[in-house]
């Protein structure tokens, strides 16, 4: 198989991100991890329309805070393995100086609509999922 992609995408933040005690909130974690994902994504097999999939597991570890007044964070996104119907994928949120201020391990499963069910991942699939 080849090795394992990683990709960066810089997201800027803005002000409803921020909560009362002056860093990013937690709940925001998900979305920008959820945006470097679909990224990672639409750069490797293509938007959810050309390849359905749904969340099966996300766990964030937060290691320091991004405070109020920082304007962008960097995602990384490692395709950390690919299974028989599963995608596993190794995150984390960077602020300005590189600092890792959270990392996730994220799970989706490649998703039939019609059969509202897991399908296995085909050959060109993992293929451009490992690359």
């Amino acid at each position: 198989m080849g090795s394992l992609t990683v990709f960066e995408l810089r997201i800027q933040t803005r002000w409803p991100d921020f909560d009362a005690l002056g860093h990013l909130n937690h709940a925001v974690y998900h979305v920008y991890l959820d945006e470097a994902r679909d990224d990672a994504l639409r750069r490797t097999v293509g938007d959810f329309t050309a390849w359905p999939n749904v969340l099966v597991h996300a766990s964030i570890d937060y290691k320091r805070e991004i405070a109020l007044g920082i304007r962008e964070v960097v995602v990384r996104t490692e395709i950390a393995n690919v299974g028989a119907s599963s995608v596993r994928f190794a995150q984390s949120v960077l602020g300005t100086g590189g600092e890792v201020a959270a990392e996730a391990e994220v799970v989706l499963v490649a998703w039939d609509p019609e059969t509202r069910r897991s399908r296995v991942i085909s050959a060109d699939e993992r293929r451009a999922l490992v690359r």
